[in-house]
């Protein structure tokens, strides 16, 4: 089943067309950040990542930490960056795995990663570390909502600074829900300690990756009042997963899928769909981040 999703995403990329080289990058220079630990989760020696900071800025910059889904960096990063850029909120997209890397042992392994980046952005002279945005999309989606938790942040450490807010792009619900209440799991009642930092989530009704069409309600009525109180569900009516994806539609199979029983996943990019969720992302980082 792995496999299948492999050629799935391989045969995505073949047919993506030889333009997408020039614009799978995040804009923003190259650079490599330290690693970090993180006991019982994983380690990393270094990170590649894109650092873009709006030329035009006088003053520390808001930034925004990217994180990418199961097929790598594959463009939706570069998408918003550019749009986040230019409202004068510098980025960051790190590469956590390439196309076929998608760790076997699931999010615990690419949070050593997100733990990593933040660090070195709070060392940054020309970062404000109090106002570090996160978005992510599939399995970075997934991150983007744990690492709003305060028993994940306690986990990453006291010197990795906080979210001040965060944007999760299809997080999969149906899997976060079971994978938060299996004593076994590595974020086993994350959700009981859901911080207040401000949270939109942006899934379609049509995400074959969940098990119904408004997984994501569940998901956000098992967080305490506070926590809820400041999370947005933004639901695009018959979007699929990856609906912002630039790339022609494509299916594969993914093993993972509606709680691990998997299932054939629809990728229909929509660009009136993906144009008004970027809209809704940069007003969204503007208003909490204020650049």
């Amino acid at each position: 089943m792995y496999t299948r999703f492999m050629i799935g995403l391989i045969i995505f990329f073949l047919l993506s067309g030889h333009s997408f080289a020039q614009t799978m990058d995040a804009p923003g220079e190259p650079v490599t950040i330290p690693g970090t630990e993180i006991s019982g989760w994983g380690k990393v020696d270094e990170v590649q990542a894109r650092f873009g900071i709006p030329k035009s800025r006088t003053s520390k910059a808001p930034v925004v930490l990217i994180l990418h889904g199961s097929g790598g960096v594959d463009g939706r990063g570069a998408f918003y960056a550019k749009a986040l850029q230019e409202a004068g909120v510098g980025t960051l997209e790190i590469k956590m795995f390439p196309l076929q890397g998608r760790p076997q042992a699931g999010t615990r392994a690419t949070m050593p990663h997100a733990a990593a980046a933040l660090k070195w952005l709070a060392a940054q002279p020309n970062v404000n570390p109090q106002r570090l945005g996160v978005i992510g999309f599939s399995w970075g989606g997934g991150m983007s909502v744990l690492m709003s938790s305060e028993l994940v942040q306690e986990r990453m450490g006291k010197d990795v600074p906080k979210p001040a807010a965060s944007v999760s792009f299809y997080p999969v619900c149906t899997n976060m829900i079971r994978n938060l209440v299996n004593p076994a799991g590595p974020f086993y009642n994350a959700h009981t300690r859901m911080g207040t930092a401000p949270m939109l989530i942006i899934v379609g009704t049509r995400d074959d990756m969940e098990e119904r069409e408004r997984a994501c309600d569940d998901l956000i009525a098992m967080w305490p009042p506070l926590a809820r109180e400041q999370t947005t569900v933004r639901y695009f009516e018959g979007a699929t997963h990856g609906f912002d994806a630039q790339r022609p539609a494509f299916q594969y199979y993914d093993n993972l899928a509606r709680g691990g029983r998997g299932a054939t996943i629809s990728v229909n990019p929509s660009p009136k769909d993906a144009a008004e969720a970027r809209e809704i992302v940069v007003g969204f980082f503007v208003k909490y981040l204020k650049p």
